[in-house]
């Protein structure tokens, strides 16, 4: 009968200190919300700090959603513990609306060290004021900072400055065209032959240029653009092409159709290629080459000049070529 008594009082004893132990874990379960103030304004970005109160090897999970309250979540970080019953995390919220704003009490997941019961566990409510900038009607109205300058990179400029040298080129060929286009509806010829031989042109404004000095006066760019109407006008007139309005590129592409020989060639694309440099890139040739610019198209002149057949003897019927002076 003692025995029965005592193991009764056993078990009693027991069950009071297991129940005391779980009463004491549900007691020291706890979380607390605290903000590091109560006033903020409209977007700002404002830290939430939580610490929790836990027994030794509990797992804390947040299960704060993406917003809550009229809150935007912005950011969850994770539970990290403190001590061996406390642990602490934090979230970063925002607001776009002013005015008195409730954060609602943020809920935390608990399992504890061999329990597999899932406990909940919730912070307090915060009441912050979320308010707008204040806005001095006495003054006028201004930006918050200066506009920002952005700098231009150096591919930029050159894209910039290609797509205009592209629009420049379509705009001249589309002009070049409405003007052929008009021409061939007015009826008039795409060439009209000069009346005299083009060489005999081509010298005597070449002597002319030479008389006139120019480059010796330091009119070196209207020198050079004299010199190059005179040939690019021979060409025209020699060859019936189009070489008053074309470029260098497609004056030297319309003479290889030509068949012109390599030296030939290559004595256009001199006299061209040099007033180009001149005209368009300031650039300042020797005195050699001034004086080598006349020289140099009266040669092509003389060398390309058209050779008339005319008979020597009648009477055997031979013919000789002389050049039409």
């Amino acid at each position: 009968m003692v025995n029965r008594v005592h193991t009764l009082g056993l078990a009693l004893l027991v069950g009071l200190v297991s129940c005391s132990t779980a009463a004491a874990q549900e007691t020291r379960l706890s979380a607390s919300m605290r903000a590091d103030s109560s006033s903020y304004l409209v977007g700002d970005w404002i830290t939430l700090h939580v610490d929790l109160l836990h027994p030794k090897g509990a797992v804390i999970r947040s299960v704060l959603g993406d917003s809550a309250g009229g809150f935007s979540v912005l950011e969850r970080r994770p539970v990290l513990p403190t001590s061996d019953t406390s642990s602490s995390t934090s979230f970063v919220v925002s607001r776009y609306d002013s005015g008195l704003a409730t954060f609602p009490p943020v809920d935390f997941s608990v399992t504890l060290n061999g329990d597999t019961a899932l406990r909940t566990v919730s912070t307090n409510a915060l009441v912050l004021t979320v308010r707008t900038v204040a806005v001095d009607t006495s003054k006028d109205i201004r930006d918050l900072k200066p506009p920002m300058a952005i700098p231009v990179s150096l591919g930029e400029i050159l894209l910039g400055a290609g797509a205009a040298i592209l629009v420049a080129a379509l705009l001249y060929a589309g002009w070049r065209f409405w003007k052929r286009r008009k021409a061939r509806r007015a009826g008039e010829p795409d060439y009209v032959p000069p009346p005299r031989p083009a060489h005999e042109i081509a010298f005597e404004q070449l002597a002319l240029l030479k008389g006139k000095k120019l480059w010796q006066q330091g009119l070196i760019k209207q020198y050079y653009s004299e010199a190059t109407e005179i040939f690019r006008r021979y060409l025209e007139n020699r060859y019936t092409m189009q070489a008053m309005e074309e470029t260098t590129g497609e004056i030297l592409a319309g003479l290889r159709k030509l068949r012109f020989p390599d030296d030939m060639l290559a004595t256009a694309e001199r006299i061209l290629r040099r007033a180009d440099l001149v005209k368009f890139a300031k650039f300042e040739p020797a005195i050699a080459d001034h004086e080598e610019m006349i020289t140099v198209t009266h040669d092509f002149v003389d060398r390309t000049k058209i050779v008339q057949m005319t008979p020597v003897s009648p009477e055997e019927g031979t013919v000789a070529a002389h050049a039409v002076e």
